[in-house]
């Protein structure tokens, strides 16, 4: 996967490219590095915790921040799905899919909050 591509893929699941906000800010919490985002979400966290590249590899998966995180975004959410998917394909195959999916569309993100 490329750097702009990795850039786009959250460890949550969603998948920004395509996204205004993405567009605008460029951030997302692969592209972000550890620059505090310990603090801002707490999905980022546990992955780093656990040593994981995303929530879909994570032995724990899905564990309740990540159930919880998707209920902030409410009915439609499909960050779950996505990250099973990633897990299941692999970052390439996952990113051609989550391209045409639009896993962004009124996901809930904390690190929107920071960058408005």
């Amino acid at each position: 996967m490329s750097d702009s591509t990795n850039d786009c893929a959250a460890i949550c699941g969603l998948y920004w490219e395509g996204s205004a906000w993405y567009a605008t800010f460029g951030a997302t919490c692969a592209s972000q590095g550890d620059a505090g985002l310990v603090k801002i979400c707490p999905v980022y966290t546990c992955a780093r915790e656990h040593g994981v590249e995303h929530c879909g590899v994570c032995p724990e998966f899905p564990c309740i921040l990540l159930v919880h995180m998707a209920a902030q975004t409410g009915h439609g959410d499909q960050r779950i799905a996505s990250a099973a998917l990633r897990g299941e394909l692999g970052n390439d195959l996952w990113v051609a899919w989550a391209r045409e999916q639009r896993t962004w569309v009124g996901a809930y993100c904390p690190l929107r909050t920071v960058n408005r």
